[in-house]
């Protein structure tokens, strides 16, 4: 005769972090489903380390759980992220690009002097093979349920291209206050076929793409950027996140601290 399985009595503080961790899925999910199109490739195990990098983030925060997210986080931890561990840049490209955000939230980026012939890896089976460095800014507010696409750019580079060159590109956009900003990097391979038409390759370990910075618009970035007459981001671009079950997890995060406060 089978025994029925014992009742787990779990603690408050691990139903409180369990509740914590769906919200860091919530925004995972959202940051995945905003650059599903730029990532392209991801290896096995991308979704739970991006959650588990997020509710790292969230942790961070000295603000009790249930009165935290990921805009009151340290976002350094999501710097150097990658989507694709099979692809990692520093086997594809001998030279590390480099970015800085000025006080108006201004942001400058720089590939330094490469030669694209010999410090860029291609793969085999394209033909006259092609590379596209992509630069992507977006803002997201996870409270408001709002999502930006602030500025992007895309740099080609060919693999009979011998002569020194380097990259150098600003977005001076506006950043909205209060958001928290990604900044994506990646690189595509192409071929042209005989219509001129790009045509990617479909070795997925030469699918590169990392979270090159990340960090939280504040209210003295945004006020200088306005101050600064920088450029306001296209309305065009700005679209709703889903906040409902990030605010049903609070709230059920706030249930259970206040019932175990009454006993």
């Amino acid at each position: 005769m089978q025994r029925a399985p014992k009742r787990v009595n779990q603690t408050l503080a691990t139903k409180v972090s369990a509740l914590e961790f769906g919200l860091a899925a919530i925004c995972a999910k959202a940051i995945r489903e905003v650059f599903h199109n730029v990532y392209e490739e991801y290896d096995g195990y991308m979704v739970r380390r991006l959650t588990a990098t997020i509710a790292a983030c969230i942790r961070t925060s000295d603000n009790d759980a249930g009165a935290r997210d990921l805009h009151d986080g340290d976002l350094s931890l999501l710097k150097g992220f990658t989507f694709n561990t099979a692809a990692p840049f520093e086997r594809l490209v001998a030279v590390s690009p480099t970015l800085e955000v000025v006080h108006n939230g201004t942001i400058h980026f720089q590939m330094p002097l490469f030669i694209p012939k010999e410090d860029v890896v291609y793969p085999s089976n394209l033909l006259r093979p092609n590379g596209c460095f992509g630069i992507y800014i977006v803002a997201f507010s996870f409270r408001d349920g709002r999502v930006h696409i602030i500025d992007y750019a895309g740099f080609d580079v060919a693999y009979d291209e011998s002569n020194p060159r380097e990259i150098n590109w600003t977005c001076s956009k506006r950043l909205p206050k209060g958001y928290i900003v990604l900044v994506i990097f990646g690189l595509r391979y192409f071929s042209l076929n005989w219509l001129k038409q790009r045509v990617q390759t479909t070795d997925k370990d030469f699918y590169p793409t990392i979270v090159l910075d990340a960090f939280h618009v504040t209210d003295e970035m945004a006020t200088l950027g306005i101050e600064d007459n920088l450029e306001e981001p296209s309305e065009k671009n700005l679209s709703g996140l889903e906040t409902i079950e990030a605010d049903s997890l609070k709230r059920e995060i706030a249930k259970l601290k206040k019932k175990a406060a009454k006993k």
